[in-house]
C-alpha cells in the first residue's frame, strides 16, 4: 500500500496587541494517502491548531492548551493527552478507518475519496478573556461534507475555561435564550424573513458554545441544527447592553 509521510510542523506565532505579551504556537500535521487500488481516491487530512506557547504562566498555558485539545480531538476512540500524542492517535485512527470502510469497495463506489480537516485559532482578546475556535470538516461520499463551529472563552491569566454560569446570574437560562430568540427574529426579519418559517425560535437557547466581544456574546448553532443544512451555521449575537440584568 502507498503511504505518504505525514508532515508535523510546530512553529511559534505571535498574536500581538499593544499591550499583550500573549504568544501562540501552531501545531500542523498534514497526509495525503492514495487508497491501495485506486488510481483516484484518497484520504485528505490536516491539521492545524494553535496553542499557548508564552506569555502566560506555565500551569495557566497547559491548562489552556489542555482545554485546547480535548476540545478538537473530543471524538470516539481518542485518549486525550499530549498535543502531538493526541493528534497522532487521531491521525492513526482515521487511516484504520478509511482503509477498513474503503478497501474493498474500489470499483464498485465512484468516489471513495475522504476530507478530514481540523483548525483552530485564538481568534480575539476582549477585556480579561481569550476566545478560541475550532472548525472542523469531514467529507465522507455523497453530495456535501459537514462542519462544526466550536468556541472556546478562557481566563486570559488563569487559562480556565469561561462557562455561561460564570458570566450570567443564576436563573439566567430562561432570561438569556429569550433575548436571544428576540435577537434573531429581527435579525432575520431584516435580512430574510423568509427563514422565520424554517426556524423554531424555541429551540434558540444558551447552548455552551459561545463567544464574547465588544459587541456582546455570541452563541453558535451547527449547519443542520437549527435550519437545513444549506444555511450554514447561525450565529446569534446579543449585545452587552440587553444582557446587563443577566450579567454576574
Amino acid at each position: 500500500m502507498k503511504r505518504l509521510i505525514p508532515v508535523i510542523f510546530m512553529a511559534l506565532g505571535a498574536l500581538v496587541t499593544a499591550c499583550d505579551s500573549f504568544r501562540a504556537g501552531v501545531f500542523e500535521d498534514e497526509m495525503v494517502m492514495p487508497l491501495e487500488g485506486s488510481e483516484a481516491d484518497s484520504l485528505f487530512y490536516k491539521v492545524s491548531l494553535q496553542y499557548a506557547s508564552k506569555g502566560m504562566l506555565i500551569p495557566a498555558m497547559e491548562k489552556m492548551n489542555a482545554a485546547i485539545v480535548a476540545q478538537a480531538f473530543d471524538m470516539e476512540g481518542v485518549d486525550i493527552g499530549p498535543l502531538e500524542e493526541t493528534a497522532a492517535q487521531y491521525r492513526e485512527n482515521l487511516i484504520d478507518e478509511y482503509i477498513t470502510e474503503n478497501s474493498g469497495m474500489v470499483g464498485e463506489i465512484p468516489v471513495l475519496t475522504w476530507e478530514d480537516s481540523l483548525t483552530g485559532e485564538f481568534t480575539a482578546k476582549y477585556k480579561g478573556w481569550r476566545n478560541y475556535q475550532i472548525n472542523y470538516y469531514w467529507y465522507r461520499g455523497g453530495a456535501h461534507g459537514s462542519s462544526t463551529c466550536s468556541q472556546i472563552v478562557f481566563d486570559a491569566k488563569t487559562g480556565e475555561v469561561i462557562t455561561e454560569a460564570d458570566i450570567f446570574t443564576d436563573g439566567y437560562y430562561d432570561k438569556v435564550a429569550a433575548l436571544m430568540q428576540a435577537q434573531v427574529k429581527a435579525d432575520i426579519e431584516a435580512d430574510n424573513p423568509e427563514i422565520l418559517e424554517l426556524l423554531d425560535l424555541e429551540e434558540v437557547v444558551p447552548n455552551t458554545n459561545f463567544s464574547v466581544g465588544p459587541d456582546g456574546v455570541q452563541w453558535v448553532f451547527q449547519p443542520d441544527d437549527l435550519l437545513p443544512h444549506a444555511f450554514g451555521p447561525l450565529f446569534v449575537t446579543v449585545s452587552w447592553d440587553k444582557l446587563k440584568p443577566c450579567l454576574r
